[in-house]
């Protein structure tokens, strides 16, 4: 421990608007003792997540992050010292630490994970990102062999993730990205059939080149304008993972109609 600093980030002010580095300020505060049936954590690598955004609007599947408060988020973390049995020094953990260097976190709270490299395969392919391309493609989209599956946000953590395992069921597979580089590293490292820029401006008809059968599963990352170029385009008996709705996390007012369709 550096001096016994601990350098933390915290949320200065919940923005109305697009989030910006004004609402964020770093100090500096003493490294925390842990109690009984806790562990002191050394903060390894933070997951950036969209949900971070999603917490500062109120209560979801947690509590909002107020104001003047450590920001929330999920980390992989080292085990400093530890007054609980089931943890020692050394283990590796995942659990909800904050946007800090060290944290004193309840061993109940923590899940404790193997030890590979590199480390942030447990924040990706093994951690959440993983585990919500999996069950939200496998468990609600329940593609079949020779379907097509569109993922939006496709370049990103989890639409990746989405796109790859679609593949391995045999599905036509189409990215939605934004900007040719992250599209062309869609179609010629992640393997997806096809790549659909939305900064073009003609998501539905690029969608309707692409998708020519029409679209099986969706797996919907951002909501909005994406979504509505892709709901007249599905099949019967289609199925929407909505998983996110990034367009709308910055308080943008949501889109009304078909205005992304040409009639």
């Amino acid at each position: 421990m550096s001096g016994n600093i601990n350098r933390q980030i915290l949320l200065v002010e919940k923005p109305s608007g697009k989030l910006g580095p004004e609402h964020f300020k770093m100090v500096e505060n003493a490294v925390p003792e842990p109690k009984d049936g806790e562990a002191l954590l050394r903060v390894r690598y933070i997951s950036l997540d969209a949900a971070n955004r999603a917490w500062m609007h109120g209560a979801t599947y947690r509590s909002a992050v107020e104001a003047n408060s450590v920001m929330a988020g999920g980390a992989i973390a080292e085990v400093v010292s530890s007054k609980a049995p089931e943890l020692a020094a050394g283990d590796i953990v995942f659990g909800d630490t904050g946007w800090q260097e060290y944290a004193a976190v309840p061993a109940k709270h923590l899940t404790k994970m193997p030890k590979l490299e590199p480390m942030t395969h447990l924040l990706s392919v093994f951690g959440i990102a993983g585990l919500t391309a999996y069950f939200g493609l496998l468990e609600i989209g329940k593609p079949k062999e020779g379907e097509t599956v569109v993922v939006s946000a496709a370049a990103g953590s989890v639409g990746s993730l989405v796109g790859q395992i679609a593949k391995i069921k045999g599905c036509l597979v189409i990215g939605i990205a934004g900007g040719a580089d992250k599209c062309n590293w869609l179609t010629s490292e992640l393997g997806f059939d096809a790549a659909v820029d939305y900064k073009d401006g003609a998501v539905f008809k690029a969608l309707r080149a692409a998708a020519a059968k029409g679209i099986d599963v969706y797996f919907d990352n951002v909501g909005g304008d994406i979504l509505e170029a892709c709901l007249p385009q599905m099949n019967n008996y289609g199925r929407i993972a909505c998983c996110g709705a990034v367009s709308q996390y910055d308080g943008a007012p949501a889109a009304h109609g078909r205005a992304a369709c040409p009639a």
